[in-house]
């Protein structure tokens, strides 16, 4: 500590869900906590930024007891503008340009989801490479999507399998409800506990919303990657 001086020191934990998951499995002794804990009260040039998908109650009953000074901040989508800007000028020698309507459409597809915004921009550079272009049009989008698919493979199975319920009951059930909405249908009303469990999480999780009643996908192409499974 005495080497950082006047200076502050930033340590990130990503994907902190792991660790609940090792000390849940004995991998790892809870005293990690007491020590983060006394890291986190008595050192104020060290700064800890847990970043993950759940929240502290969902990983552990210790985490929240230990943690009780840690300020929760949930980071969903980007503003429009913000987006604009990623995908217009993400670097000074960036020089693709869009046909009307590519970007907004784009902006539509991806919720401004910061993963699904780069993806999406990584593979319609793709695109304009293979056909020696610097111009997108909706065929190139097109191509675009379907190479994200298979290159954001690993994200939407992630979605597909860990964030569609707890149990494996709840993982089915919600899968099933996905499909459903993917084909346009609504979920049952008189739905059983299982599936109401499902639905709930991904709610939680912001993989569906409810707006009037009815519900839908938060992400426009989430639905189209399950639309895929549910006609495969």
């Amino acid at each position: 500590m005495e080497k950082l001086e006047d200076r502050q020191l930033l340590l990130n934990l990503d994907e902190f869900e792991k660790i609940g998951t090792a000390i849940n499995e004995k991998q790892i002794s809870l005293r990690l906590f007491d020590e983060l804990r006394h890291l986190i009260q008595h050192y104020d040039q060290l700064w800890f930024l847990f970043s993950g998908v759940k929240t502290l109650k969902e990983i552990g009953q210790n985490w929240s007891s230990y943690f009780i000074s840690v300020v929760p901040m949930e980071m969903l989508y980007l503003e429009p503008e913000e987006a604009r800007e990623l995908l217009l000028d993400p670097d000074p020698d960036f020089t693709l340009r869009y046909n009307e309507g590519i970007v907004e459409e784009v902006l539509k597809l991806t919720r401004c989801q910061p993963y699904l915004l780069q993806l999406l921009g990584a593979a319609m550079l793709t695109q304009a490479n293979l056909h020696h272009t610097d111009t997108i049009t909706p065929e190139l989008l097109k191509a675009a999507i379907e190479d994200g698919f298979i290159k954001g493979e690993p994200y939407f199975t992630n979605i597909w399998t860990e964030f569609t319920g707890e149990s494996e009951e709840e993982i089915l059930a919600g899968q099933s409800l996905l499909l459903k909405l993917a084909k346009g249908e609504q979920p049952n009303k008189n739905r059983d506990d299982i599936s109401e469990k499902a639905l709930q999480y991904m709610l939680r999780h912001h993989i569906i919303e409810e707006i009037d009643s009815l519900y839908d996908f938060e992400i426009l192409l989430v639905k189209m990657w399950v639309k895929q499974r549910a006609n495969a």
